[in-house]
């Protein structure tokens, strides 16, 4: 489709009027119109607004109007559903949205419509974006406030230099006034952060407002923040403890030192508390009793971590619940000082002066882990009314998650069999017990999908599994298989590839095409050892050259060794940043380059 016929979002308005008279009331109007080019992209203009329940929709209006003939097709109200969101994961949440479609629409039709938001909770206002799935030709975001209202508001995203800030008075009123034009269409990336790492936006909120000469703090800083956080908090935990005090003290009845105190009630957490999400007004932002989660065995994450707090403090450990956000959130405390930051809890627990951020969610994830999700970002740590400490969640090195493999291979005429032994630990680990846990009915079909990720030709013969889910033991495999049409026989020579897997084979990225950075799980080393016995009646007639590699985002060491009988191959791997950033592509592609070459080499045999 050429340029100029796709379609395009002519202008999107967004005013928030900010009024400090009896009480404070905050409203928004939303106004938008759109230039449709294909009457068959029905997407483009069906229409989603979401909401909650701290937040009202009204006077919803929309219209239509055909490109030859400038009729009007008027939206209905009994066009407007009322829906739940279902969201992936959330087993209950109050969020909703009002949804409509445009009837009598053509080629090159617009649609226009408005609507009005009142918000009733002044702690949780959101963002505006300048930047959507469409090219937008205009956009501006207003906010007109009391001035005895101060607010905060802080840029993100990309392509804030095409954004044109002022301000001004319109009567007694603040005008805030960000405005942008041709702003080219947003494409989401597959593996890509989250879209708010590159969309640009604004996020406000109100700091303070003054009331009869008195002035009232909301979020002017973190410390506000923290004893909003606090006051949610202070209450909980009334109900009787006794069942839970019972299972604590069995729990660490025989364990001699603090930090195995912690794993055994980590772990029982784990293993007993099922995580399942609520989020319903303020039941969203405060913890559900520790008692209560105990007894029905199951909580948000919120809840668990509660639940691990108690425990943890009844065990005599020094424990304290955090407010964090995840990888999905750009933004740290000193950005946004605001309930946006932060969309997930843990605990944390402190052993011989070292703190380890504890995630329950996880069922899986080791002990001393953080879970992947929130490595590198900050946490609010709540140690008293007033006191709370800011820590940034350490990055689990690459060398704690691994993925080792042994193989002992025979090689024949027309082919390679042999037996493995696979070993997991730390996210490589957790990974596949979760994936395992998820999909119980199918086993066998997830082994094998998995022990063939880097090689689909093998065939796996047999697999044994030793999971040691709370153990501190890696997760193992033991399977045998077979590789055909793996060697070539030429005269008194045998041709073999020696490298089965190939992590990272052809994986070039396409730097004309890719604009957004790539984001990993988790940093990890892959270490394979291939020990091939040498075949009676024949010698190496060839064997590669030894290649080691390196820079900023990746490794490898290949590397041939060869004795009496056999010819041992090692490779290893590692992955050594969460986040492929685009000025990092070249020199990713050059290693994967290089890799790919070694994945090519092959060893000779010749008959004696």
């Amino acid at each position: 489709m050429c340029a100029q016929e796709k379609s395009k979002v002519l202008y999107r308005n967004e005013i928030v009027y900010l009024s400090n008279k009896s009480k404070l009331e905050i409203e928004s109007f939303i106004e938008e119109q759109r230039e449709i080019a294909k009457s068959k992209n029905v997407n483009e203009y069906s229409i989603n607004i979401p909401y909650d329940n701290f937040s009202e929709i009204s006077n919803i209006k929309g219209v239509a109007i055909n490109a030859k003939t400038n009729k009007k097709s008027k939206l209905s109200q009994y066009d407007i559903s009322t829906n739940e969101l279902k969201q992936r994961d959330i087993f209950y949440s109050d969020n909703k949205y009002k949804h409509f479609d445009f009837n009598n629409v053509e080629d090159k039709s617009k649609v226009e419509f408005s609507y009005k938001v009142k918000q009733n909770e002044p702690r949780l206002l959101s963002f505006f974006a300048f930047q959507h799935e469409l090219q937008t030709v205009a956009s501006q975001f207003q906010i007109k406030s009391d001035p005895s209202i101060e607010i905060g508001y802080k840029l993100f995203g990309d392509h804030q230099d095409k954004i044109v800030f002022e301000k001004t008075k319109e009567g007694n009123l603040d005008v805030y006034t960000w405005k942008v034009a041709d702003m080219p269409a947003f494409e989401e990336e597959n593996r890509a952060p989250n879209f708010t790492y590159f969309l640009p936006h604004i996020v406000y909120y109100i700091k303070s407002y003054t009331k009869d000469n008195k002035k009232e703090a909301l979020f002017p800083d973190v410390e506000h923040l923290y004893k909003w956080y606090y006051s949610l908090v202070k209450d909980i935990n009334k109900l009787d403890q006794t069942a839970l005090k019972t299972k604590i003290a069995e729990l660490i009845k025989d364990q001699t030192n603090p930090k195995e105190k912690a794993k055994a009630i980590y772990n029982w957490v784990q293993e007993n508390i099922h995580y399942v999400a609520f989020e319903y007004e303020m039941g969203g932002f405060i913890p559900r009793d520790a008692a209560s989660v105990f007894d029905k065995k199951y909580g948000d994450c919120k809840d668990i971590s509660n639940l691990l707090n108690e425990m943890f403090k009844t065990a005599g450990l020094e424990s304290n619940l955090v407010w964090i956000g995840t990888r999905d959130k750009p933004y740290s405390f000193t950005d946004v000082p605001t309930p946006l930051v932060s969309n997930h809890m843990i605990a944390s627990v402190k052993i011989d002066k070292q703190r380890y951020f504890v995630d329950g969610t996880d069922s899986f994830c080791p002990f001393t882990f953080p879970s992947a999700m929130i490595q590198g970002k900050e946490g609010l740590i709540g140690i008293s009314e007033t006191e709370f400490v800011i820590e940034k969640v350490p990055v689990v090195d690459k060398k704690e998650n691994h993925l080792k493999v042994d193989m002992k291979l025979k090689i024949n005429d027309d082919g390679v069999q042999g037996a493995a032994k696979l070993l997991l630990s730390g996210y490589e680990k957790s990974d596949f017990l979760n994936v395992l846990a998820s999909n119980k009915q199918k086993q066998d079909e997830i082994l094998k999908s998995g022990l063939t990720r880097y090689n689909q030709k093998l065939e796996i013969e047999s697999t044994e599994v030793k999971k040691n889910e709370y153990d501190n033991k890696d997760a193992e495999l033991l399977y045998n298989f077979k590789l055909e049409s793996w060697t070539k026989k030429i005269g008194d020579k045998i041709i073999v590839k020696p490298i089965l897997l190939a992590p990272f084979k052809e994986y070039i990225i396409d730097t004309k095409e890719r604009k957004l950075s790539i984001e990993n799980d988790n940093v990890f080393t892959n270490d394979f050892t291939y020990v091939y016995e040498i075949p009676e009646n024949y010698q190496l007639d060839f064997i590669p050259e030894n290649s080691k590699k390196e820079n900023e985002v990746l490794s490898y060491d290949i590397s041939y060794k060869k004795d009496k009988k056999s010819l041992i191959v090692s490779q290893k791997i590692a992955l050594k940043k969460l986040v492929i950033e685009t000025k990092d592509f070249d020199s990713w592609n050059a290693l994967v380059t290089e890799l790919n070459s070694q994945y090519n080499q092959s060893i000779i045999l010749i008959k004696k």
